[in-house]
């Protein structure tokens, strides 16, 4: 792939689960200069941008568009012109109602190379999710996949009726759904025919809805079922009652925020996630590194006793003593740590280092600005910095959904996640129930307006399964 002079992916996001993304269309993400993007890609996947990389929205709701296709189009051809990277992030698969094709065409006409990189679409997905299987020897040979609504241009289309298939699944057919339903019985299909309706499906937030093409309709409404949500038609509906699995997870349904005050890896948020939970890890971090002076590292290696608190700070202190031509060999015999993960990272280096006890005895502290005290002769390596271009993002996440709980890992991530959510004009989050990691973060997030306990996280958190 030739990206110097300038390149556009078109790249599936899958239907929402972010394991569900190729492992082709995560290095496209690494690499991109933009990365223009649906509502229905799951903006998780964003934090495999490059610091450099520039997000640009451009969420489509039922009739209401935040960018218009012919803006869209334009972009692309701008920034690619320019001679960026550009990924064009789409959910499900770019092809199956993508609109990849007229973007791709437009890019044609423009003299500008592209690739088109395939996603799980919606519908199979969707479907599997709710316990579904698309085909099945005894109920379904065939399937058929249709847009749940037609436009001028491509009414014609549909002139050999929508019959087709022993399984149907409909994209965007939540507005037209009764319409739909009513034209497959004047077509022949019985009025019985199992229904399943599947919102935000994949996600730990996804609802199911059944039915039958007479009943579907009624059963939404009082569900409160809406878009965005696949509908799936057919004899393999019936299936859902012995193969449902994803509904039975610990956590299923439930919303979790996740309390972040650095980069480190969003396990809690795996962790929830993979029980069921729509869990989602706020704010997003990038890293700021320093450089060390040639005169500061030999203060360092001249130490009597070296601290590391964090994993990050022991690999930028490492690598900027190899770039300098130090020799490792020649830091101090007496090296501890802070965490397990601090541990693991000196020994990757063939450093056995020790527990760090309070002491008396001297020593040089290396760590983040955030957990260096300041009455300790200590180096930062790095500071963190809430990345503000997942403002926008966090946003959208923390209003659109009705948020149950927060974990808070520590102090540190109760102050930052004040001060992030009232940056974002966010204040309703400012009195949720909460979890925590320590009496110490319980206590404090008390005294700074958290009242109520969530039981079921905290008996949760408690198990250290989380730990693994």
């Amino acid at each position: 792939m030739e990206t110097t002079k300038g390149f556009v992916s078109f790249v599936g996001a899958g239907p929402g689960d972010t394991g569900l993304v190729t492992e082709k269309g995560i290095q496209c993400l690494k690499k991109a200069d933009i990365i223009l993007y649906d509502r229905l890609a799951n903006p998780r996947l964003l934090r495999n941008a490059k610091d450099s990389c520039e997000f640009i929205y451009c969420g489509k709701l039922p009739e209401r568009h935040t960018m218009r296709q012919e803006k869209i189009n334009k972009l692309l051809v701008q920034h690619a012109s320019k001679g960026c990277y550009v990924v064009r992030l789409k959910g499900g698969d770019p092809s199956v109602f993508g609109r990849v094709g007229e973007e791709a065409e437009e890019l044609a006409a423009n003299h500008i190379a592209f690739e088109i990189v395939p996603g799980i679409t919606s519908s199979i997905a969707a479907a599997a999710y709710a316990g579904i299987p698309v085909t099945h020897r005894d109920y379904s040979t065939s399937l058929t996949l249709r847009t749940g609504h037609t436009c001028k241009s491509n009414a014609a289309l549909h002139g050999d009726g929508q019959l087709l298939g022993d399984t149907i699944a409909y994209y965007m057919g939540m507005k037209k759904m009764l319409v739909n339903c009513r034209e497959l019985i004047n077509q022949g299909k019985p009025a019985d025919t199992k229904v399943a309706i599947i919102q935000w499906g994949t996600l730990g937030k996804q609802k199911v809805a059944e039915g039958t093409l007479e009943t579907i309709q009624a059963i939404i409404e009082k569900g409160h079922i809406e878009s965005p949500a696949m509908m799936i038609i057919g004899d393999v509906v019936e299936l859902r009652k012995k193969l449902i699995w994803f509904d039975k997870k610990k956590f299923s349904g439930r919303r979790i925020l996740i309390a972040k005050a650095s980069g480190n890896p969003f396990a809690m948020e795996d962790y929830f996630t993979e029980l069921g939970a729509e869990a989602y890890s706020f704010p997003i971090w990038k890293r700021k590194i320093y450089s060390f002076t040639k005169e500061e590292l030999k203060v360092i290696m001249h130490a009597n006793r070296l601290t590391f608190t964090n994993a990050s700070s022991v690999d930028i202190l490492f690598r900027q003593y190899t770039q300098a031509h130090y020799d490792i060999r020649d830091l101090p015999r007496n090296i501890e740590y802070q965490t397990e993960q601090t541990k693991k990272a000196l020994e990757a280096r063939g450093i056995m280092a020790n527990k760090a006890e309070i002491s008396d005895a001297s020593s040089i502290v290396i760590g983040s600005q955030s957990d260096i005290c300041p009455e300790k002769e200590a180096y930062s390596t790095h500071e963190w910095l809430a990345d503000k271009r997942f403002d926008e993002i966090n946003k959208r996440m923390l209003m659109e959904e009705d948020w149950e709980t927060v974990i808070f890992p520590n102090k540190a991530a109760v102050t930052s996640f004040i001060k992030e959510l009232k940056k974002l004009d966010v204040h309703h989050l400012l009195d949720i129930q909460f979890a925590y990691i320590g009496e110490s973060v319980k206590e404090y997030a008390m005294e700074h307006g958290f009242s109520v306990i969530d039981e079921a996280v905290q008996s949760e958190l408690k198990r250290m399964n989380w730990r693994d």
